[in-house]
């Protein structure tokens, strides 16, 4: 077995077991003995099988991590890996290749639901994205033409704000330097140009959309980056039409003149923490 699973594995073992809802590295080592190499190693391949939520911040050297939790993925590959044929427990990491090819999905996870006609290169490039600290990455989408706004106008405005956020961020954080990838989703239709649009959508930290139109493409755009679990900004023109009532829920950031003026004279605050949250997850 690879020596990352091994360790991963052990780790794993050892909170659930232990029933540590929260472990910084410190709390780790503890348990392991492992070295803060070894450790980060084992946290980045639990995070990429979705077995454990992986909480990032300031100050945490030589770990890159704040703290970690097991998700219920993990506590159910735990039990799959874990559990002899009559439930009970085994005391150490198996070293059954076959039984781990079972239960271990291979890197990157492709989980159930995925967009249809996915590869692994398309999930690997999706999670080579994700784990890229010094790039935030925003997609938006919106109806090409329309009575509402100017597309160009509100897509320029738009990206403005996330540059004052970005560079609000690098000025308050001198040891670390993001910079911004901006881009507006390409149409399209059929199988391989929805595809790449579902990939951009989930391998993307922040995905705005306007949906003042109630276009089905942006509609659609915007319910798998909901299902995905993707930070949304969603916009509309203050006298557009109302949303529909399944997202009606969603708080909505209304404006007029394609961009010109925004009704929250606290977007840029409100925007710039969302920045922040983002960047620090990553």
């Amino acid at each position: 077995m690879n020596p990352i699973e091994q360790n991963a594995l052990y780790i794993l073992k050892i909170l659930v077991e232990k029933e540590i809802k929260r472990a910084p590295g410190k709390k780790i080592k503890e348990e392991t003995d492992f070295d803060a190499e070894t450790i980060n190693d084992a946290i980045n391949y639990l995070e990429d099988l979705n077995a454990v939520d992986v909480l990032r911040g300031m100050g945490t050297t030589p770990y890159n991590f704040f703290n970690i939790g097991v998700t219920s993925r993990g506590r159910y590959l735990y039990h799959e890996i874990f559990s002899d044929q009559s439930g009970s427990i085994i005391e150490e990491v198996p070293a059954n290749e076959e039984k781990l090819t079972k239960s271990l999905p291979e890197r990157p996870l492709n989980p159930v639901g995925s967009p249809y006609g996915f590869t692994d290169d398309d999930w690997e490039s999706v999670a080579l994205k994700k784990q890229d600290k010094n790039h935030l990455n925003v997609v938006f989408g919106l109806q090409y033409e329309s009575n509402n706004y100017d597309t160009n106008q509100i897509i320029e405005i738009i990206k403005a704000h996330f540059e004052v956020s970005i560079t609000n961020f690098n000025s308050e954080n001198d040891d670390m330097h993001v910079e911004l990838n901006f881009e507006k989703l390409s149409a399209g239709l059929g199988e391989h140009l929805f595809n790449n649009i579902a990939g951009k959508i989930i391998g993307s930290d922040i995905a705005i959309f306007e949906i003042s139109d109630h276009n089905p493409n942006v509609m659609i755009e915007l319910g798998v980056a909901l299902t995905w679990g993707i930070r949304v900004l969603p916009l509309r023109e203050i006298d557009s039409p109302d949303t529909p009532s399944d997202i009606s829920g969603q708080t909505w950031t209304a404006y007029e003149n394609s961009g010109l003026k925004i009704y929250d004279d606290n977007f840029q605050e409100k925007l710039d923490l969302m920045v922040d949250r983002t960047i620090r997850k990553k």
